[in-house]
């Protein structure tokens, strides 16, 4: 695969997220704080998925000693962070009865230190029961929205539609973009004992459940901490 292919890969979210900021005013906040707060879970999530579940090509490579990241990793990360607060904003404004985001430097820190927590999970699923790195980080996604929405059971169905709308564009992105432009790149980049085999029209599903427990937990993560915690 061609150097650049992975920075492509980004570089369509990012788009995406210019579009939508472009196009929802009321969800410029939720974008840009997001994608912020989240943007670090790219590089540092790349610790474990790289040992166990997919291996891509860097534009420029990042060496640490174990620890192996690209500039890809912190753009994605940061653009679909984004995407998941933005459409949770989105569904729940349709939906009435949610106050403009504020910024507070608490609830702010909140965001980072759960953010953290997650990637300690991550870590001690994925090193101390040798969980595979993509479920790794399902779990603790899962978890933390169960914990948000169980606070604010009100959220429960634009979280859900952020959810699906989260896994709908992952979907699309590898369907009717990267896999036409790059084909072969799933047998290519990704680890065949980290993959069920059960795809959606050529689509790891792995791939869809990850975007979809991503969204569930990214898109009220941001309201709970920036509106709903106390100024300090």
């Amino acid at each position: 695969m061609p150097v650049y292919t992975y920075a492509i890969g980004a570089g369509f979210f990012l788009v995406i997220w210019v579009m939508l900021y472009a196009l929802l005013p009321g969800s410029r906040k939720a974008l840009l704080w997001s994608g912020l707060a989240w943007g670090h879970a790219g590089p540092i999530n790349a610790y474990w998925t790289l040992r166990d579940y997919w291996h891509p090509v860097y534009l420029y490579e990042i060496d640490l000693g174990a620890w192996r990241f690209g500039m890809e990793d912190y753009v994605f990360a940061f653009a679909f962070a984004g995407l998941c607060a933005a459409f949770f904003e989105w569904r729940l404004r349709r939906q009435g009865g949610a106050p403009p985001l504020r910024f507070n430097i608490y609830g702010f820190a909140v965001l980072l230190v759960m953010g953290f927590l997650s990637l300690v999970l991550l870590g001690l699923l994925s090193m101390t029961l040798e969980l595979n790195s993509l479920y790794a980080n399902v779990v603790p996604f899962l978890v933390g929205a169960l914990g948000i929405l169980s606070l604010r059971p009100a959220w429960w169905l634009p979280a859900l539609q952020a959810a699906f709308l989260t896994a709908g564009l992952m979907w699309v992105f590898y369907a009717g973009f990267y896999i036409p432009l790059f084909p072969g790149i799933i047998d290519q980049w990704w680890r065949a004992d980290a993959l069920s085999g059960i795809t959606l029209a050529g689509v790891p599903i792995e791939e869809v459940l990850w975007a979809w427990a991503t969204g569930l937990f990214g898109g009220p993560a941001l309201r709970l901490c920036l509106v709903d915690l106390p100024e300090r």
